[in-house]
């Protein structure tokens, strides 16, 4: 027998050999079981690694270092363990059992020691886990290759023969936690791969292979190392989120330049508008917003386009604000394709790429990942792996791997009505352990949300992420009172801590970043949620608390004093949550850089300052915000000069309307969207043509549902000029056809495979780069092939599919942009795709790319 502690005693791994020289392990914690005897081993091809051993010699070490990452849970990382190297001579070959024990928890690997390289094929694990009799209460994961599943609260029951994902939690009667999951595979050049558990009988669980492995050996080669097998075991809930096992147990980076990473708040268009990284202006808008309001970063989704990219990246650099680019995995999923895209994509500007859709456990996916990481790292690209497996603690390895997912987060609303507020209360204490995770907080707008807008603001503060997207948009984001609260939030935090939680019930986390303190705080259940202030230091700080008001649907705030001494007591709804934010003196939350979408030249009307006509109305809301119920008109007395102007209105409207501006000279009417609900404000622009002077500008209701106007704002932002061009002014060959849409409006069908539409005298005042800006619907993503005065310039481009998620139907109308080379004066275009079918086209903008 061989016994391992821990540095300050709590923890012992002990290791047992049997009469039939098996090798069998156990960990206690403070003389507590928490494993008890299980197996260790596995077989090869080579030798059977599970008996038959002939004990050799002991080594022991001491690990002792601390280290810091550009972004995670805490400031500092502690790697501090008694390590234990036990040699056996297994029939031919070494055999090493390499353990571990930290304070919060143990760790061990196999070894065969080779002095030349030798193929091996490992057949499978012996390694098993029997947890001790009083872990009666389980979080479990059915094993699913994206991650992206609840955490059910279970027993032992019905569990033998299921797969289960990693990270495992298991809870003791008498309170303890352990958590199996593991360390150190997908930065090892592909030698193994990700690996699940399942149930093996009571208290039992056996590490499997991934899946898509169907049953085939692991190619291995000598010298040989397992990855770790990781069991973090802890008194409480703070100490098993403050854990950095995994981490500690993957090789150090050796990287010595990390200035280029950026942690922080991306935005990110694609929850309210899926096809939003289709054009450049949305983004261009999205990076406005974001140097405004402080945020770090803007991440641009699926179907972005090459022709603007670069330009894109330099806009957002001027004003700060870092580039994240989407790609599948399959772009890149071989050196050579991979060769070709990264260092494109970096020269371009971009900052990080989200790399979706791996989905897949195996061994050669486990290369993939690295090989993918290192060509990012070495064009110093930030990393974000979605679609991806579990965190494995390999960003102590890549500094810039920033996030994952790996997490049922909030895109399922997209189809679904999880994740809810169970599942959001579960996963600080299971999957957030690990690793961070990109699970996209801070929505409230789809129909399918559950929770309140306190738990959703509260969500971008529990969980840690190095990259946090908010989902909801900028025309949101500007109206909301809990963007406050976000604006507060910081890249990274120097402390964890958890206040009060438990799995699946409730959770508040705080955060410091020197003498600021932020607390997230969700809940499932109804709950007064009383909170110790006693994590702050001497003296009277001030705290303003985002709290729901009765409904959920709006956010409240107030600002008190605080001690040490002090508890915060929150009445939190069912499905709802608050966020606070402490420090010494609260000051106004920084001006950043107001430009472009969020130009400050602009003059602020409330609405109740207006004059009510045709039975407009005020109404006040709970938390003390006023509106004006549009039933009919609002007037307003403005002073303008004699150019277009934006007029950006916030409002609330549970279904769409349709809105009239005029100034007794112009009119525009304008199609509106709903916002979600009564209560939920958003923003929308209306370009108009103000004629100078003194006027009335009446804003009218003419159709739909009546809308709750909070304010408007008048911006002189020189909105770029457009010329539209329908498809009726082009001529039509080789069987493209002008048809009638279900409402009446003209497009084209039948361009690609000889079908063409031309254009001729298409005028611009200049030489330049302009934005083509599609009108299109597609029942599926299709290219298009573009050229400009006979074949000076061609483009070719993919118009994304505008069905959604839904049936593949060609009557949704969405929009695309390009960037294209025009002569001064007249312009011919010819629209064909000579591969394949094209889309259906209404027509296109020409717009000054200014």
């Amino acid at each position: 027998m061989w016994k391992l502690y821990s540095p300050n005693h709590a923890i012992s791994f002990t290791v047992f050999e049997n009469a039939e020289k098996e090798l069998w392990y156990a960990v206690e914690r403070n003389g507590q079981a928490a494993i008890e005897q299980s197996k260790l081993g596995f077989e090869s091809d080579l030798e059977d690694f599970t008996g038959g051993f002939r004990f050799v010699k002991e080594a022991r070490a001491v690990v002792d270092e601390n280290y810091s990452i550009p972004a995670g849970k805490k400031a500092v990382y502690e790697n501090h363990a008694n390590e234990m190297m036990l040699e056996f001579q297994c029939g031919a070959y070494t055999f090493v059992l390499c353990a571990r024990a930290y304070d919060d928890g143990a760790a061990f690997r196999y070894q065969v020691l080779s002095n030349e390289e030798k193929p091996m094929k490992v057949l499978r694990e012996a390694t098993n886990f029997n947890l001790a009799e009083a872990y009666n209460e389980l979080w479990l994961q059915h094993w699913v290759n994206s991650y992206e599943g609840t955490y059910d609260r279970t027993g032992w029951e019905d569990k033998e023969g299921r797969d289960y994902g990693m990270p495992s939690l298991f809870h003791a009667d008498n309170g303890g936690w352990v958590m199996i999951t593991e360390a150190e595979v997908y930065n090892t050049d592909g030698s193994y791969c990700s690996c699940h558990l399942r149930g093996a009988g009571e208290r039992s669980m056996s590490l499997e292979f991934a899946p898509e492995e169907m049953g085939r050996p692991l190619s291995c080669k000598l010298p040989f190392a397992s990855p770790w097998r990781v069991i973090v075991v802890t008194d409480d809930l703070n100490e098993l989120v403050n854990t950095t096992i995994n981490y500690n147990l993957n090789p150090p980076s050796v990287m010595e330049d990390t200035s280029w990473i950026k942690p922080g708040r991306c935005l990110w268009g694609w929850w309210e508008y899926m096809n939003s990284a289709q054009l450049y202006t949305e983004q261009k808008r999205f990076v406005d917003y974001a140097a405004a309001v402080g945020f770090e970063g803007l991440t641009v989704d699926a179907d972005w386009d090459i022709t603007w990219l670069k330009e894109l990246c330099d806009y957002a650099h001027s004003k700060g604000i870092v580039v994240w680019l989407w790609s599948a995995m399959q772009y890149i999923d071989t050196p050579e394709k991979a060769q070709e895209k990264i260092p494109l994509w970096a020269s371009c500007g971009v900052d990080g790429l989200k790399v979706d859709f791996f989905q897949n456990d195996s061994q050669h996916t486990m290369w993939q990942y690295e090989m993918i990481a290192n060509l990012m790292t070495e064009h110093r690209l930030m990393i974000n792996f979605h679609g991806s497996t579990k965190c494995m603690g390999e960003g102590r390895t890549w500094p810039n791997f920033m996030t994952a997912e790996g997490i049922m987060g909030i895109e399922h609303y997209m189809w679904s009505g999880l994740p809810d507020a169970r599942h959001n209360c579960t996963v600080p204490f299971t999957r957030n352990v690990i690793g961070p995770m990109d699970y996209t907080p801070t929505g409230f707008s789809n129909k399918n949300r559950n929770t309140t807008l306190g738990h959703q603001m509260a969500l971008s503060v529990v969980y840690e992420s190095g990259a946090a997207h908010i989902a909801a948009s900028i025309y949101y984001l500007e109206a909301w009172k809990g963007t406050d609260f976000l604006r507060r939030m910081k890249p990274v935090y120097d402390e964890i801590k958890v206040l009060s939680g438990f799995p699946g019930h409730h959770a508040a986390i705080m955060r410091r970043s020197q003498e600021d303190w932020l607390i997230g705080c969700i809940t499932d259940e109804a709950m007064i949620l009383r909170l110790s202030m006693d994590f702050l230091p001497e003296g009277e700080f001030e705290a303003d608390i985002y709290e729901d008001d009765y409904s959920g649907e709006l956010m409240k705030v107030k600002r008190i004093k605080v001690t040490s001494s002090d508890v915060i007591e929150l009445p939190l709804l069912k499905g709802g949550g608050a966020g606070i934010y402490i420090t010494k003196e609260i000051s106004d939350l920084p001006k950043g850089i107001c430009s472009g979408y969020m130009s400050d030249a602009r003059t602020e009307y409330l609405a109740t300052a207006g004059q009510t006509r045709q039975g407009s109305e005020p109404v006040v809301y709970e938390n003390e915000q006023e509106a004006v119920l549009l039933n009919g008109s609002l007037v307003f007395s403005v002073k303008t000069t004699d150019t277009p102007h934006t007029i950006r209105l916030f409002y609330a409207a549970t279904e769409p309307w349709t809105l009239r501006v005029s100034d007794g000279i112009n009119k525009v009417d304008m199609a509106m969207p709903q916002s979600g609900s009564n209560k939920i404000f958003m923003t929308k622009d209306v370009i108009f043509p103000f004629s100078g002077g003194e006027c009335a500008l009446v804003l009218e209701r003419i159709a739909g549902t009546v809308p709750a106007l909070e304010r408007i704002h008048i911006i002189d932002n020189n909105p770029p000029r457009e010329w539209y061009v329908p498809v009726g002014k082009g001529s039509l060959s080789g069987g493209a056809e002008f048809v009638l849409d279900a409402a009446g409006a003209e497009k084209v069908t039948g361009l690609g495979n000889g079908g063409e539409l031309k254009f001729d005298r298409i005028m611009v005042p200049r030489d330049g780069y302009y934005l083509m800006r599609f009108d299109y619907c597609a029942g599926e993503s299709r290219d298009l092939s573009i050229e400009l005065n006979g074949g000076a310039h061609t483009y070719k481009t993919n118009l994304h599919s505008t069905a959604g998620w839904g049936f593949p139907v060609w009557d949704i109308k969405d929009q695309r942009e390009i960037r294209i080379w025009m002569q001064a004066g007249s312009n011919t275009f010819r629209l064909y795709h000579d591969e394949g079918r094209a889309v259906h086209i209404y027509g296109f903008a020409i717009i000054a790319d200014e």
